[in-house]
């Protein structure tokens, strides 16, 4: 099984631990007293029991030390995200710290499955040979609607994947950290008009209004959500008609490879077909989501599809503009940005 099919993904166990109290197992026990045993074991073993520290014994500080190791132990497990247990988060740690950080562009590419990219076709080429575009969705505000409008909004969905999705789709999300500091520059910029620095209750006011505002908002964690769908166009989609004889006789065993290298075309003309019917599919969705009461879209450009996929793998914000230097003046994508 490839490990990047989603559509096959096998979960490593299903919850099958015999749970103590709550959702914790007997694992989530062992991993918060292994500490405490570590400390033990360190005091009676490493360190010898004639050693003395301003006249007292380090073995007097094993059973306060052992407590302390737990309860960071039991901290560890209490934190550990829903998703995973605790044991197998000890080893994304570990496994993190132990291998490369930065790894060469071929390499990369393992992971990535990002080939190329044609800026001056507005595609990202896939290793497999498949084209990628992104459209960006502003959905509507749902946070006051009503159960029937839940179920229009739902209902128009389903008619979109059901008459204008032909062709395989992927949706992502994601999530940016809220512009606080641009969004309250304004507020701060005022605080130097004369209106206000002759008015200190009025600048009292913007001053607390800015305090209380960034406190909220690092309370809430408040993050801005994107929302993507991501369309791809593969070589063998674009290579003959989906109902010609000599589309059917490719999935024939050997016989198919003589008739692709017979009757495909140029590469010239597979990619110039590519790039259209990938503009053609990523208008047709853009054409259906808009259908949807309350929601806007817009094609996403090749660089700023490159800065989501960055920061996916990267897993932290990349300047844009940097990106689109880099495209600019690097015709593959290889190397640290």
């Amino acid at each position: 099984m490839h490990q990047t099919d989603s559509t096959k993904r096998i979960p490593k166990s299903l919850g099958t631990d015999a749970k103590l109290f709550g959702r914790y197992t007997l694992t989530d026990l062992a991993v918060a007293l292994l500490p405490g045993v570590a400390v033990v074991l360190l005091m009676q073993v490493i360190v010898p029991s004639s050693l003395t520290i301003a006249g007292y014994r380090p073995q007097l500080m094993t059973l306060p030390l052992a407590a302390v190791a737990i309860a960071i132990g039991g901290i560890f497990v209490y934190v550990t995200p829903s998703y995973t247990s605790s044991l197998d988060w000890i080893g994304t740690f570990a496994a993190f710290y132990r291998d490369e950080q930065e790894l060469p562009h071929e390499d990369a590419k393992a992971h990535t499955q990002i080939e190329r990219i044609h800026p001056e076709d507005g595609v990202i080429e896939r290793t497999d040979g498949a084209y990628v575009g992104l459209i960006q969705v502003e959905p509507p505000t749902m946070a006051l609607a009503t159960d029937e409008e839940w179920a229009e909004t739902c209902e128009a969905f389903r008619d979109f994947c059901n008459t204008t999705v032909r062709f395989p789709i992927q949706l992502f999300a994601t999530t940016q950290p809220f512009p606080v500091d641009e969004y309250l520059a304004h507020y701060e910029d005022r605080l130097d008009d004369p209106d206000v620095e002759t008015n200190p209750r009025l600048a009292a006011l913007i001053e607390h209004y800015v305090e209380w505002y960034r406190a909220d908002l690092a309370q809430r964690r408040m993050t801005i959500r994107d929302h993507y769908v991501v369309v791809t166009v593969s070589p063998r989609e674009v290579q003959f008609d989906s109902e010609s004889l000599a589309q059917q006789l490719t999935d024939v065993p050997l016989l198919g490879v003589f008739v692709e290298a017979r009757y495909a075309p140029r590469e010239a003309e597979q990619r110039a077909a590519m790039v259209e019917e990938l503009d053609d599919r990523l208008g047709r969705i853009e054409s259906g989501i808009r259908e949807i009461d309350g929601c806007t879209t817009r094609r996403v450009s090749v660089e700023e599809a490159t800065t989501v996929i960055r920061e996916y793998w990267a897993g932290e914000s990349c300047e844009e503009g940097r990106t689109a230097r880099k495209l600019r003046t690097t015709p593959l994508v290889g190397g640290p940005a």
